[in-house]
């Protein structure tokens, strides 16, 4: 029988080249095609939000300021109780009931949302303990995020991680083995990550009601630290959704007469886009570099930082801010808006961080108006007052305002579904009185909630 093709002799060394050629084709269109759907993706707009810290003294009344730089707030610390059980209290100080009775925050976040502003709760921090290290099961951690998730309806998410759970690893593993009870949908082979990474600012939240969620690490000018990375990672194989990145660029314990913490701070975003698109890229997310800074957030520590010599100053709000806008950066942060002003004469000693002052000359509110100046965003979507259930109740509280009753400073007082707090001594004013400023009688704290 003659040969179909003469000459020709079968090659498995051709067959081999053939197969890797096709190989390389398959593979390079796949390549191709993802990178094409990554980069073609619009993520949400940059946001800024100046961090509260709610336990602080004297009390920061984050409700009652408007303005971009008070467009969206990140309310902190979220901790485990005192005993160090597995219960969700702010800063080890108070319950989430006993923060509705002594510090009205069920109503001034209500109040928030009444005003088209957005609220972000921060949970672990520096000092305390975290919930993940308190809870002994994820279904037991599960449980205490949702009690503030649905209490305060919460859209956008920050888990601060730092200090003993950074090193933990079953810690952290519990956060995502929670986070994944809480929200089924995200996946190991990370579909919701995408999903809800590339949905528009209004939308990504309302998937499966996701919340936008941060990780909030510490970062020096080389970047996210090991332990740091070790947590992305963890994050990033187990499906969840990061929002943000956002890095601690702060403390770098290197004299501010020596080198600007502007030019720290940028070199330490550089060294965190680099090392999160490598992470990115190996799990075959092959985002642009503007991309990266979009899902990237930096948070600065404004005026006096916690190293002698070391301070962010108005200058360097500009420099970074001028920085975010050209970088597209999707966060900008501070710690924060209780610190914003300027310190009292008494309180003159610039090297030692107050919790309340900035340590810097300034006026009130600069920091903030100048690092948000042309950032609009917001994290997730607008929560609508009327629309939701409250399970807190605030109507016992305080009595009715009655008129020829004389009301000294701080007095609060119920009036039509309102709770106001008096502002100085008055008598027969109402408090919806128009006046504004140092005139003002009364101050609006928020709407009375009814638990339904």
């Amino acid at each position: 029988m003659r040969p179909l093709f003469p000459g020709k002799r079968f090659s498995f060394v051709r067959l081999g080249i053939a197969l890797i050629v096709a190989a390389c084709i398959v593979g390079g269109t796949t390549l191709w095609l993802n990178y094409t759907r990554t980069v073609s993706q619009t993520l949400p707009s940059s946001w800024f939000a100046g961090y509260v810290d709610v336990t602080n003294t004297p009390s920061y009344t984050f409700e009652s300021h408007l303005g971009n730089y008070q467009k969206n707030v990140v309310l902190s610390f979220i901790t485990a109780s005192p005993q160090q059980q597995c219960k969700p209290y702010w800063g080890g100080a108070y319950s989430l009931d006993q923060a509705n009775t002594d510090l009205d925050l069920d109503s001034r976040i209500a109040q928030t949302y009444k005003a088209s502003r957005t609220v972000t709760v921060s949970f672990g921090g520096q000092a305390g303990i975290a919930l993940a290290q308190a809870c002994s099961s994820a279904q037991d951690l599960a449980d205490a995020y949702q009690a503030v998730i649905q209490r305060y309806h919460v859209a956008s998410l920050d888990f601060d991680i730092e200090g003993l759970t950074l090193d933990n690893g079953a810690a952290i593993q519990r956060m995502v083995d929670a986070l994944h009870i809480l929200y089924p949908s995200f996946t190991t082979d990370g579909t919701a990550n995408t999903d809800t990474n590339n949905a528009s600012a209004t939308n990504r939240a309302k998937v499966d009601n996701i919340p936008v969620i941060s990780l909030t690490l510490p970062v020096g000018t080389f970047g996210i630290t090991k332990q740091g990375l070790r947590v992305v990672r963890t994050f990033l194989d187990a499906g969840i959704p990061i929002a943000s990145v956002n890095a601690m660029t702060m403390d770098f314990n290197v004299p501010s007469t020596t080198t600007s913490q502007a030019t720290l701070i940028k070199q330490a975003l550089h060294a965190t886009h680099d090392q999160y698109q490598f992470m990115l890229y190996q799990r075959g997310k092959l985002y642009s570099d503007h991309q990266i800074w979009q899902l990237m957030g930096a948070t600065v520590l404004i005026g006096t930082n916690d190293t002698i010599g070391e301070y962010f100053t108005l200058d360097n709000a500009q420099e970074i801010n001028t920085f975010a806008l050209e970088t597209g950066l999707g966060r900008l942060s501070m710690w924060s808006l209780n610190r914003d002003q300027q310190c009292g004469e008494n309180h003159n000693n610039s090297d030692t961080l107050k919790t309340f002052c900035s340590g810097m000359e300034q006026t009130e509110a600069e920091f903030a108006t100048t690092l948000s100046s042309g950032i609009s965003g917001i994290p997730g979507n607008l929560v609508g007052v009327e629309d939701s259930n409250w399970t807190s109740s605030n109507s016992a509280l305080y009595p009715s305002w009655q008129s020829n009753t004389q009301y000294r400073k701080g007095s609060k007082v119920i009036f039509n579904g309102n709770i106001y707090e008096a502002l100085g001594t008055n008598e027969n004013q109402q408090p919806d009185s128009a006046q504004e400023g140092i005139d003002a009688p009364w101050r609006l704290i928020g709407p009375v909630l009814t638990a339904k």
